[in-house]
Protein backbone atom coordinates (compact mmCIF):
# COMPACT_ATOMS: atom_id res chain seq x y z
CA UNK A 1 0.00 0.00 0.00
CA UNK A 2 1.39 3.40 -0.82
CA UNK A 3 2.05 5.63 2.12
CA UNK A 4 0.17 9.26 1.51
CA UNK A 5 2.98 11.77 2.76
CA UNK A 6 1.68 14.22 5.09
CA UNK A 7 2.53 17.81 5.10
CA UNK A 8 5.17 19.14 7.17
CA UNK A 9 4.52 23.07 6.85
CA UNK A 10 2.01 25.25 6.20
CA UNK A 11 1.97 28.48 6.09
CA UNK A 12 0.73 31.84 4.74
CA UNK A 13 2.17 34.36 2.12
CA UNK A 14 1.05 37.48 0.76
CA UNK A 15 0.54 37.57 -3.05
CA UNK A 16 -0.30 40.02 -5.60
CA UNK A 17 -2.87 42.54 -4.63
CA UNK A 18 -2.03 41.88 -0.87
CA UNK A 19 -4.37 38.55 -1.08
CA UNK A 20 -3.40 35.96 1.62
CA UNK A 21 -2.02 32.89 0.02
CA UNK A 22 -2.03 29.57 1.87
CA UNK A 23 1.06 27.36 0.88
CA UNK A 24 2.80 23.90 2.29
CA UNK A 25 5.48 22.03 1.78
CA UNK A 26 6.04 17.72 1.83
CA UNK A 27 9.61 16.39 2.53
CA UNK A 28 11.17 13.20 2.25
CA UNK A 29 12.25 11.12 5.41
CA UNK A 30 16.06 11.68 4.61
CA UNK A 31 17.89 14.91 3.34
CA UNK A 32 16.48 15.95 0.04
CA UNK A 33 17.98 16.12 -2.92
CA UNK A 34 15.91 18.58 -4.52
CA UNK A 35 12.91 20.54 -4.64
CA UNK A 36 9.74 20.69 -6.50
CA UNK A 37 7.55 24.09 -6.51
CA UNK A 38 3.76 22.75 -7.73
CA UNK A 39 1.52 25.30 -9.21
CA UNK A 40 -2.07 23.46 -9.75
CA UNK A 41 -4.83 24.03 -12.46
CA UNK A 42 -7.89 25.73 -12.64
CA UNK A 43 -10.83 25.24 -10.24
CA UNK A 44 -8.64 22.94 -7.72
CA UNK A 45 -6.02 23.94 -5.35
CA UNK A 46 -2.42 21.90 -4.13
CA UNK A 47 -3.93 19.17 -1.86
CA UNK A 48 -5.65 17.76 -4.97
CA UNK A 49 -1.71 16.58 -5.72
CA UNK A 50 -1.33 13.42 -3.15
CA UNK A 51 -0.45 11.13 -6.04
CA UNK A 52 2.80 13.38 -7.02
CA UNK A 53 3.77 14.27 -3.28
CA UNK A 54 3.91 10.89 -2.60
CA UNK A 55 5.84 9.97 -5.77
CA UNK A 56 8.28 12.71 -5.66
CA UNK A 57 9.37 12.50 -1.54
CA UNK A 58 9.12 8.79 -1.83
CA UNK A 59 12.10 9.52 -4.65
CA UNK A 60 13.97 11.94 -2.40
CA UNK A 61 12.36 15.47 -3.39
CA UNK A 62 10.86 17.96 -1.41
CA UNK A 63 7.86 19.32 -2.33
CA UNK A 64 6.15 22.92 -2.28
CA UNK A 65 3.10 23.93 -3.31
CA UNK A 66 0.73 26.79 -2.72
CA UNK A 67 -3.23 27.84 -3.56
CA UNK A 68 -3.21 30.38 -6.13
CA UNK A 69 -5.80 33.22 -5.96
CA UNK A 70 -9.43 32.73 -6.09
CA UNK A 71 -8.42 28.56 -5.16
CA UNK A 72 -8.63 26.83 -2.67
CA UNK A 73 -7.39 28.25 1.11
CA UNK A 74 -6.07 31.72 -0.53
CA UNK A 75 -7.83 34.76 -0.97
CA UNK A 76 -9.61 36.22 -3.94
CA UNK A 77 -12.63 36.30 -5.90
CA UNK A 78 -12.63 32.61 -7.59
CA UNK A 79 -11.22 32.35 -10.83
CA UNK A 80 -10.57 36.05 -11.30
CA UNK A 81 -7.24 37.80 -11.64
CA UNK A 82 -7.37 41.73 -13.18
CA UNK A 83 -4.31 41.23 -15.14
CA UNK A 84 -1.77 38.23 -15.87
CA UNK A 85 0.82 39.76 -13.88
CA UNK A 86 -1.11 38.93 -11.03
CA UNK A 87 -0.19 34.87 -11.56
CA UNK A 88 3.52 36.01 -12.15
CA UNK A 89 3.53 37.90 -9.12
CA UNK A 90 2.00 34.92 -6.90
CA UNK A 91 4.57 32.66 -8.24
CA UNK A 92 7.47 34.61 -8.17
CA UNK A 93 6.71 35.58 -4.57
CA UNK A 94 5.95 31.83 -3.71
CA UNK A 95 9.34 30.48 -4.97
CA UNK A 96 10.66 33.48 -2.72
CA UNK A 97 9.24 31.59 -0.09
CA UNK A 98 10.62 27.98 -1.35
CA UNK A 99 13.62 29.48 -1.59
CA UNK A 100 13.50 30.77 2.11
CA UNK A 101 13.48 27.12 3.14
CA UNK A 102 15.70 25.99 0.78
CA UNK A 103 18.02 28.17 -0.53
CA UNK A 104 20.60 25.62 -1.65
CA UNK A 105 18.51 22.74 -3.09
CA UNK A 106 17.83 22.87 -6.66
CA UNK A 107 14.67 24.20 -8.17
CA UNK A 108 12.34 22.79 -10.36
CA UNK A 109 8.90 24.03 -11.01
CA UNK A 110 6.20 21.68 -12.02
CA UNK A 111 2.52 23.20 -13.52
CA UNK A 112 -0.69 21.61 -14.15
CA UNK A 113 -3.11 22.62 -17.01
CA UNK A 114 -3.70 26.43 -16.18
CA UNK A 115 -0.54 26.29 -14.23
CA UNK A 116 1.35 24.78 -16.89
CA UNK A 117 0.37 27.71 -18.77
CA UNK A 118 1.50 29.84 -15.63
CA UNK A 119 4.56 28.07 -15.33
CA UNK A 120 5.68 28.47 -19.26
CA UNK A 121 5.37 31.88 -18.84
CA UNK A 122 6.75 32.82 -15.67
CA UNK A 123 9.83 30.52 -17.12
CA UNK A 124 10.17 32.53 -20.68
CA UNK A 125 10.06 35.90 -17.98
CA UNK A 126 12.16 34.78 -15.33
CA UNK A 127 14.43 31.34 -16.12
CA UNK A 128 17.25 32.37 -14.07
CA UNK A 129 17.67 29.77 -11.26
CA UNK A 130 15.48 27.15 -12.39
CA UNK A 131 16.81 23.89 -13.23
CA UNK A 132 13.87 22.69 -15.23
CA UNK A 133 10.64 22.64 -15.72
CA UNK A 134 7.86 19.84 -16.08
CA UNK A 135 4.65 21.26 -17.83
CA UNK A 136 1.27 18.61 -17.49
CA UNK A 137 -1.56 18.71 -19.62
CA UNK A 138 -1.21 22.71 -20.53
CA UNK A 139 -3.98 24.72 -22.62
CA UNK A 140 -2.05 25.75 -25.53
CA UNK A 141 -5.42 24.16 -27.52
CA UNK A 142 -7.85 24.24 -25.09
CA UNK A 143 -11.06 23.01 -25.43
CA UNK A 144 -13.03 22.31 -22.35
CA UNK A 145 -12.89 26.32 -21.85
CA UNK A 146 -12.51 27.82 -24.66
CA UNK A 147 -15.80 27.16 -26.22
CA UNK A 148 -16.45 29.93 -29.48
CA UNK A 149 -19.77 31.60 -27.59
CA UNK A 150 -17.36 31.81 -23.84
CA UNK A 151 -14.53 33.61 -25.78
CA UNK A 152 -17.78 35.84 -27.36
CA UNK A 153 -18.62 36.57 -24.26
CA UNK A 154 -15.16 37.34 -22.25
CA UNK A 155 -14.04 39.79 -24.92
CA UNK A 156 -17.33 41.88 -25.34
CA UNK A 157 -17.33 42.13 -21.21
CA UNK A 158 -13.99 41.77 -19.91
CA UNK A 159 -13.52 45.48 -20.15
CA UNK A 160 -17.22 46.79 -19.09
CA UNK A 161 -17.77 44.18 -16.69
CA UNK A 162 -14.57 42.06 -15.47
CA UNK A 163 -15.54 40.48 -13.04
CA UNK A 164 -18.58 39.19 -14.45
CA UNK A 165 -18.57 35.08 -13.39
CA UNK A 166 -19.39 32.17 -15.31
CA UNK A 167 -19.45 28.68 -14.94
CA UNK A 168 -16.86 27.13 -17.49
CA UNK A 169 -16.46 23.40 -15.40
CA UNK A 170 -16.06 20.34 -17.24
CA UNK A 171 -17.14 17.12 -16.28
CA UNK A 172 -15.02 15.43 -13.69
CA UNK A 173 -14.99 11.92 -16.68
CA UNK A 174 -13.14 14.30 -18.46
CA UNK A 175 -10.18 14.49 -15.85
CA UNK A 176 -9.47 10.95 -15.25
CA UNK A 177 -10.79 7.20 -15.97
CA UNK A 178 -10.53 5.95 -12.33
CA UNK A 179 -13.70 5.86 -10.70
CA UNK A 180 -12.47 6.26 -7.21
CA UNK A 181 -10.36 9.57 -8.13
CA UNK A 182 -13.67 11.12 -9.68
CA UNK A 183 -15.37 10.16 -6.58
CA UNK A 184 -12.68 11.77 -4.73
CA UNK A 185 -12.96 15.05 -6.92
CA UNK A 186 -16.86 15.31 -6.79
CA UNK A 187 -16.34 15.24 -2.38
CA UNK A 188 -13.82 17.84 -2.26
CA UNK A 189 -15.18 20.99 -0.91
CA UNK A 190 -12.96 23.12 -2.41
CA UNK A 191 -12.88 22.58 -5.64
CA UNK A 192 -14.68 25.14 -7.66
CA UNK A 193 -15.49 26.03 -11.98
CA UNK A 194 -16.28 29.82 -11.48
CA UNK A 195 -14.17 32.26 -13.85
CA UNK A 196 -14.80 36.24 -14.81
CA UNK A 197 -14.23 37.00 -18.06
CA UNK A 198 -11.44 39.27 -17.08
CA UNK A 199 -9.67 35.40 -16.51
CA UNK A 200 -10.40 34.72 -19.94
CA UNK A 201 -9.21 37.33 -21.86
CA UNK A 202 -6.06 37.32 -19.38
CA UNK A 203 -5.47 33.72 -20.60
CA UNK A 204 -6.23 33.99 -23.94
CA UNK A 205 -3.14 36.48 -24.53
CA UNK A 206 -1.13 34.79 -22.47
CA UNK A 207 -1.69 31.77 -24.84
CA UNK A 208 -0.61 33.40 -28.09
CA UNK A 209 2.02 34.86 -26.40
CA UNK A 210 3.51 31.65 -25.30
CA UNK A 211 2.93 30.01 -28.33
CA UNK A 212 4.82 33.05 -30.72
CA UNK A 213 7.78 33.09 -28.19
CA UNK A 214 8.62 29.49 -27.03
CA UNK A 215 11.06 29.36 -29.10
CA UNK A 216 12.90 31.23 -26.37
CA UNK A 217 12.36 28.79 -24.04
CA UNK A 218 15.99 28.68 -22.28
CA UNK A 219 15.17 25.55 -19.10
CA UNK A 220 15.21 21.98 -19.70
CA UNK A 221 11.19 20.70 -19.97
CA UNK A 222 9.17 17.77 -19.43
CA UNK A 223 6.00 17.67 -21.41
CA UNK A 224 3.30 15.43 -20.69
CA UNK A 225 -0.21 14.85 -22.00
CA UNK A 226 -2.85 12.28 -21.75
CA UNK A 227 -3.68 11.67 -25.41
CA UNK A 228 -7.56 11.64 -24.60
CA UNK A 229 -7.44 14.83 -23.21
CA UNK A 230 -10.98 16.39 -24.46
CA UNK A 231 -9.74 20.10 -21.88
CA UNK A 232 -6.75 20.49 -23.40
CA UNK A 233 -6.07 19.35 -26.87
CA UNK A 234 -2.70 17.09 -27.07
CA UNK A 235 -1.57 18.88 -30.22
CA UNK A 236 -0.76 21.86 -28.31
CA UNK A 237 2.10 20.34 -26.55
CA UNK A 238 3.03 18.59 -29.75
CA UNK A 239 3.03 22.24 -31.48
CA UNK A 240 5.23 23.65 -29.05
CA UNK A 241 7.48 20.67 -28.22
CA UNK A 242 8.31 21.19 -32.33
CA UNK A 243 9.45 24.46 -31.66
CA UNK A 244 11.16 24.42 -28.31
CA UNK A 245 14.91 24.27 -29.29
CA UNK A 246 15.87 23.80 -25.49
CA UNK A 247 16.36 20.23 -23.76
CA UNK A 248 13.10 18.67 -24.33
CA UNK A 249 11.47 15.73 -23.87
CA UNK A 250 7.60 15.01 -24.88
CA UNK A 251 5.78 11.88 -22.85
CA UNK A 252 1.71 11.33 -24.08
CA UNK A 253 0.15 8.99 -22.63
CA UNK A 254 -2.26 6.54 -24.70
CA UNK A 255 -6.06 6.87 -23.79
CA UNK A 256 -4.84 9.20 -20.49
CA UNK A 257 -7.78 11.92 -19.46
CA UNK A 258 -6.48 15.32 -18.76
CA UNK A 259 -4.84 14.34 -15.55
CA UNK A 260 -2.28 11.81 -16.22
CA UNK A 261 -1.09 12.19 -12.63
CA UNK A 262 -4.45 10.39 -11.20
CA UNK A 263 -5.60 8.35 -14.39
CA UNK A 264 -4.97 4.65 -14.69
CA UNK A 265 -1.63 4.73 -15.87
CA UNK A 266 -0.60 7.25 -13.28
CA UNK A 267 2.44 5.36 -11.30
CA UNK A 268 4.02 4.83 -15.23
CA UNK A 269 3.51 8.93 -15.46
CA UNK A 270 5.33 9.43 -12.07
CA UNK A 271 7.85 7.07 -12.72
CA UNK A 272 8.70 9.27 -15.65
CA UNK A 273 8.55 12.30 -14.29
CA UNK A 274 11.04 10.82 -11.02
CA UNK A 275 13.48 9.64 -14.05
CA UNK A 276 13.64 12.67 -16.00
CA UNK A 277 14.33 14.54 -12.30
CA UNK A 278 16.66 12.27 -11.19
CA UNK A 279 18.69 12.43 -14.75
CA UNK A 280 18.76 16.10 -14.81
CA UNK A 281 19.83 16.25 -11.17
CA UNK A 282 22.73 14.85 -11.79
CA UNK A 283 23.84 16.47 -15.25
Amino acid sequence: MTVVQVPRLENRFSGAQGLSLFYQAWYPPFAARAVVALVHGFGEHCDRYSTVTTALTQAGYAVFGFDNQGHGRSEGQRGHINRWQDYRDNVSSFLAQVRHHEPNLPLFVLGHSLGGLIVLDFALNFPQGLAGIIISGPPIRPVGIAKPYLVAIAHMLSGLWPRFSMDVGTGVETLTRDPAMMQAIRNDPLKHSMATVRWGTECLVTIAAVRRNIAQLQVPILLVHGSADTVNDVKGSEEIFARITTDKTLKIYPGSYHEPHNDLDRNQVMNDVVQWLDHHLVR
